[in-house]
């Protein structure tokens, strides 16, 4: 670190939801600094000791509990208020039944599933202990880990696979970097573009790392939020960790929302949009800005990026950040994303899909139904509200009908994966669409997941080239980035059909998320990335845009004439009048 970045000595004011007790103790306010000079250029051990034992925060719980069954009326028709109130009672039960800390409920998905959604936490049990008592609770339907999730992002691929591509010509873009983005071509995209390049009444949200919410090829098409978050168009989403001797202990989660210039030589977090990259790449596949003579292009031209960004920070006794980590996202952050996007939809943003590059593997929730499992319900409540979730495939090079064991993925070789799912790839919801990966042969991409049951469509993922935030954290500094670069995996692959859903929302704005589904999938190309890899074969954005639109009125031949049937019609006519006539006369 040089020495004028060692003379940063940050504050950085977040509030951390930590101690809503069981007892109803008011929530205590943290104030913690950022000091560069102190922070750590090591991982967090509670996010790697997550990784190593079992890919859950000890001592996190997600809980899915029952409204009081007097309650006739659902959640959604009782007034906010009123909701609120149940959904607080209820949790803090909860969590004083297994004399636990409430960290979070989720209102939004509460509402929208009729069923309660929180999480809580205790330092002093584990997580299994936590379980076993929420088990006693018969009010609760569900209680599970606070999973942790990676990013779907590929290691190294045969990038020549995606080389000398020929872009089409009709409406390109003058993106300098146009003619080295495969896919788009791949996906048939310039077609579609004769019709919309996109509006910026569509909104679509990243859930992922982030956005460098300043880059020149993205900040031209970055939303903004509605209600507590108006003013930005990007949120962070921290995991909260406390140090205790040679460990860190979950504390909760708070969403903070980012603004402003960022300077590398006075860093606040709260103007720092991504700070790993990954979140900023997909969504310029989605929406970086088009033929503005600058970079590279989106699916769409025009539209309205949000980016909801999950990162992990770790205090110090004296409640400054001794850790910063982007490596994986807790189950509890997703939830909150998901929770703030229905919270937006209903507030009035017209949110139509949601990218979700990233996925997790747990076993199955053989003890209670899928239907009551936090995350799933989740997931299920946005799906419900209309909106098109993405996910990512998953690059461990599994068949997802039949996971494999140790040796069968040889980026993780000691991984065993079977009897697990992959989440929220293997889900089975109305509007989610699940993603493989192929190259620019339209061969499937090997790392890719892949299941004709589980993976509905393959779009491309081996070097794609796409934007990249303008400074990351790396190595415990701040690192200077290219602006663009190719990145590879059903990270890649994922956003191409977001940004396909949104433009199809653009042209066809009155279609509902099923019938865009539908278009999307009911007309992809079945000659590629089909058998036994994918249910509908590959992506062709413009097929299904040609396939949208409304089928032509026949134009009326003109009458007149006496022959033919036109003809005829008129002396058909002329005889009934005769026959009318002859019998008035004959009365």
């Amino acid at each position: 670190m040089n020495k004028q970045m060692k003379r940063l000595v940050l504050s950085l004011f977040l509030l951390v939801i930590l101690c809503v007790s069981a007892f109803g103790q008011e929530r205590t306010k943290y104030d913690f600094k950022l000091n560069l000079d102190k922070i750590s250029s090591g991982d967090n051990t509670a996010v790697n000791q997550a990784f190593s034992k079992g890919r859950y925060i000890e001592g996190s719980v997600l809980v899915v509990a029952k409204k009081p069954q007097q309650d006739r009326l659902t959640l959604s028709k009782m007034s906010h208020t009123q909701a609120l109130d149940k959904i607080n009672n209820v949790s803090a039960g909860v969590a004083r039944s297994a004399n636990a800390v409430l960290a979070a409920t989720y209102d939004a998905v509460s509402i929208n599933s009729d069923k309660v959604v929180m999480m809580i936490y205790s330092n002093e049990k584990t997580t299994e202990e936590l379980i076993k008592e929420l088990k006693k609770d018969s009010n609760v339907l569900s209680a599970v880990p606070n999973y942790i999730h990676y990013i779907s992002t590929a290691k190294n691929v045969e990038n020549e696979k995606a080389s000398g591509q020929n872009m089409s010509a009709a409406a390109s873009p003058n993106d300098p970097m146009y003619n080295e983005m495969w896919g788009l071509s791949a996906i048939n995209a310039p077609s579609a573009w004769d019709k919309t390049t996109g509006k910026e009444d569509v909104y679509v949200v990243v859930l992922d790392t982030g956005i460098d919410h300043e880059h020149e090829d993205l900040a031209g098409n970055l939303g903004t939020f509605n209600g507590n978050y108006a003013g930005c168009g990007v949120l962070q989403i921290y995991d909260i960790y406390k140090k205790s001797g040679d460990t860190e202990e979950f504390i909760g989660t708070n969403t903070k929302k980012i603004s402003g210039q960022f300077d590398p030589d006075d860093v606040r977090l709260d103007s720092w949009g991504d700070l790993d990259s990954h979140g900023t790449h997909v969504a310029g596949t989605i929406g970086a800005v088009g033929n503005n003579s600058l970079g590279v292009t989106g699916v769409n031209w025009k539209v309205r990026l949000l980016g909801i960004g999950m990162t992990n920070v770790t205090l110090d006794n004296n409640n400054e950040v001794q850790c910063i980590d982007t490596d994986g996202f807790s189950t509890g952050q997703i939830i909150e994303g998901l929770n703030i996007i229905l919270q937006q939809k209903k507030a009035g943003l017209n949110i139509r899909a949601v990218n979700m590059s990233w996925g997790g593997w747990y076993t199955p929730p053989y003890q209670y139904e899928l239907e009551d499992d936090p995350y799933y319900v989740a997931f299920k409540a946005v799906s419900d509200a209309g909106v098109i979730l993405a996910a990512a495939a998953g690059n461990e090079f599994q068949n997802l009908d039949a996971p494999g064991g140790p040796g069968s993925d040889p980026y993780n070789p000691k991984e065993d994966y079977r009897w697990k799912i992959c989440v929220p790839a293997c889900f089975k919801l109305a509007n989610l669409i699940t993603v493989g990966a192929v190259s620019a042969d339209k061969s499937w991409c090997d790392f890719s997941n892949y299941s004709p049951n589980y993976v509905d469509i393959a779009a491309p993922g081996a070097a794609i080239m796409s934007t990249l935030p303008r400074y990351v954290w790396l190595n415990g500094k701040v690192t200077s980035e290219d602006l663009y670069g190719k990145y590879n995996g059903t990270s890649m692959a994922a956003p191409h059909v977001t940004g396909a859903v949104a433009l199809l929302c653009a042209a066809y704005p009155d279609k509902t998320a099923g019938e865009i589904k539908e278009l999307l999938l009911n007309n992809a190309d079945k000659n590629f990335a089909k058998e036994g890899k994918s249910a509908y074969g590959m992506l062709d954005l413009g097929a299904a845009m040609k396939a949208g639109a409304p089928a032509p009125t026949p134009t009326p031949k003109p009458s007149g004439g006496s022959s033919g049937c036109n003809g005829g019609i008129p002396f058909v006519a002329l005889l009934s009048v005769m026959a009318v006539a002859f019998f008035k006369k004959k009365r």
